[in-house]
């Protein structure tokens, strides 16, 4: 175990405070288990629709390949669409995802805005 902080993608990890194990445990998260980059980018996009159209909004999200769930939610937006995109060898992930973004849920009728979280790290664990 490694008990001097790493950077990871500009954010400073220290192996004791993260609680994902092993700092280089935070590494390979970011690889499949042969050792190669995963090959995709997932991000949560917060969606803000028209008064009264969140569900033809949510309806039109989930018709999209890359959006993976859709949950209309209560708040300031009213959408949260997980996605993944896939991911180019040359471009960083953060702008695969504004490609996506632009090209594919701002032409959807009725999104009046959007917020975007990209994890660094993800750890999940889902009921049946």
């Amino acid at each position: 175990m490694c008990d001097l902080p790493l950077c990871v993608q500009g954010v400073i990890w220290s192996s004791l405070g993260v609680g994902f194990g092993d700092i280089w445990d935070l590494v390979a998260a970011h690889y499949h288990p042969n050792g190669e980059m995963k090959r995709h980018v997932r991000a949560f996009i917060y969606v803000a629709a028209v008064l009264g159209k969140e569900s033809k909004v949510a309806d039109a999200l989930f018709k999209l390949a890359e959006v993976k769930e859709v949950h209309v939610i209560p708040g300031r937006h009213d959408i949260v669409a997980v996605v993944e995109v896939p991911r180019k060898l040359l471009e960083p992930d953060a702008q695969s995802i504004y490609w996506f973004i632009v090209e594919r849920i701002k032409t959807i009728g009725d999104v009046t805005d959007t917020e975007t979280l990209i994890p660094i790290v993800s750890a999940s664990k889902w009921s049946d």
